[in-house]
């Protein structure tokens, strides 16, 4: 059983953290609210990434489903909410080239590159375009540009290329 000295003790130990915690706290609003130049522009950039990737996630789900105008739809949400979201617009541009929609497609990884210049999907899937759209000029060159990122990724947009060749030039 405790005395009341102890009792005391305790009691005096939680109020002095309870104060610090207040004290912590009150510290760090106000220095949120302080003019800073760093700091609100990052949270808020943290906050539309999460809120660009229920989007983004909701895409890939109905991409997975091969369900491209849905999947389209939730990119689109993603990059209005993120412009920077390098891979929202490589999976904008997956979703419209699936439909059919090349311009759109290629605008859209175009994006992705200028603001990912390292992300290598949006080579590999910007030549697949191109190869689609019968511009193996264009396409050889994102398998230029692929090679020095992704080797393996490179092989295969190097090996759909030629299918498209062949199925382009076998239809002549």
């Amino acid at each position: 059983m405790r005395t009341k000295s102890e009792n005391g003790n305790i009691v005096f130990t939680f109020a002095v953290l309870i104060l610090s915690a207040l004290l912590a706290m009150t510290t760090s609003a106000l220095a949120a609210g302080s003019p800073s130049v760093g700091a609100p522009k990052s949270r808020s950039s943290d906050e539309k990434r999460q809120q660009a990737n229920i989007h983004f996630r909701q895409g890939e789900a109905y991409a997975e489903k091969m369900r491209y105008k849905e999947a389209a739809r939730e990119y689109e949400k993603a990059v209005q909410i993120d412009s920077g979201y390098a891979e929202a617009h490589s999976n904008l541009g997956y979703s419209y080239r699936k439909q059919g929609l090349y311009d759109e497609a290629v605008a859209s990884y175009k994006r992705a590159i200028a603001l990912d210049p390292e992300l290598s999907e949006a080579y590999e899937y910007l030549g697949e375009a191109y190869a689609e759209m019968k511009k193996f000029d264009l396409a050889e060159e994102q398998l230029r540009a692929l090679k020095r990122l992704d080797p393996d990724e490179a092989e295969a947009l190097a090996a759909f290329i030629q299918k498209m060749k062949k199925s382009s030039y076998g239809s002549k």
